[in-house]
């Protein structure tokens, strides 16, 4: 698409539609519609002409779970992001990555990661009639960080992007003048960093004949029945990344059985001799509900959200969780008194 394409009356004010929702009494949301066909038009020229430069991120931390820098654009800045992901990212992206990646996309997310990594672990077991068997798990050292701009821009090329595409992609990778990492906060980000390692997830299943193979974003997991077979996997990797994608493995990359339980999203998964997979809550997963919760209920006092949002969260936290008993009895123990 040409940025004509992209960025059309229509295409913006459905984006600035999506990007107000519960933020229209802000100040920054409240000049943008002042006067709203004035700014939408004159966001039309400056993108069309190239002329358009994103203004400063606001940097702040969040510790959830653990130090992580956020850096946020500007209302006017997320309202562009949102109609170039909507519009270019999203569809583009959606189309080319395999079935197992189970992050950020429509009918995937932690639910879908954990039910295919239970039908992995379940089919080992009736092939090899037991639960003696491998695991080997890794993650990125420091994912968004590291992304490096021409790999990402040449992986974007090859998936199909215009070179008018390409020009906005490379203004959302970052604002200042480096060819590595890429903003923790931005729309677009998530989607980088799903098609990002794309070539590693063919290449673990295509090259290295992975058939149990899933991954959240850079946390990944290979299931097999020859220990030595994934310390080769592991070495070819670690090369695959530091040679084509220029990142490298985590330190706390690891193989294991998988009898002695899988700790993945949350959530620790231990196959039985009887074949039966138990998900059990972590309890660090506790320890930040917990926090959350307790969070929201402060927020909801001071009337900074309101029930409704209360609810909203409460119900993400549902669904991040197995509808045991057990994980039910936690969370409505944990949740507080309203």
């Amino acid at each position: 698409m040409s940025l004509e394409e992209i960025f059309t009356f229509e295409n913006i004010y459905a984006a600035h539609k999506w990007c107000r929702k519960s933020k229209q009494h802000k100040g920054e949301v409240v000049r943008f519609e002042i006067d709203l066909s004035k700014n939408i038009t004159e966001l039309i020229k400056e993108l069309t002409s190239r002329k358009y430069k994103l203004g400063k991120y606001r940097k702040f931390k969040l510790f959830e779970p653990k130090e992580r820098l956020i850096e946020a654009l500007s209302y006017k800045d997320r309202v562009v992001l949102m109609c170039f992901v909507t519009n270019v990212l999203k569809p583009i992206v959606s189309k080319h990555v395999i079935y197992d990646n189970a992050a950020c996309q429509k009918n995937k997310g932690t639910d879908f990661g954990l039910n295919r990594l239970t039908k992995f672990l379940k089919r080992e077991f009736i092939n090899e009639h037991g639960n003696d068997f491998y695991y080997l798990k890794c993650d990125i050292h420091k994912y968004f960080p590291s992304i490096n701009h021409e790999v990402l821009l040449n992986k974007l090329k090859r998936i199909g992007l215009t070179d008018d595409e390409l020009y906005m992609a490379r203004l959302f990778m970052t604002n200042y003048e480096t060819s590595v990492g890429i903003p923790l906060g931005n729309l677009s980000s998530q989607w980088y960093a799903l098609i990002y390692l794309d070539d590693l997830d063919r290449f673990i299943k295509e090259k290295l004949q992975i058939k149990g193979y899933i991954r959240y974003m850079d946390d990944f997991i290979l299931i097999h029945k020859d220990k030595n077979y994934l310390r080769y996997c592991l070495k070819e990797i670690d090369s695959f990344c530091k040679e084509r994608l220029k990142v490298e493995l985590n330190a706390k990359t690891q193989i294991g059985k998988v009898k002695n339980g899988i700790d993945f999203l949350g959530f620790r998964l231990i196959l039985t001799e009887t074949g039966k997979v138990i998900k059990k809550l972590r309890g660090s997963s506790k320890r930040r509900i917990k926090r959350h919760l307790r969070n929201l209920k402060k927020l909801e006092d001071k009337g900074i959200v309101d029930r409704e949002y209360v609810n909203i969260r409460k119900n993400c936290f549902y669904s991040r969780i197995d509808n045991s008993d057990e994980s039910r009895t936690f969370l409505n123990k944990a949740k507080p008194e309203y």
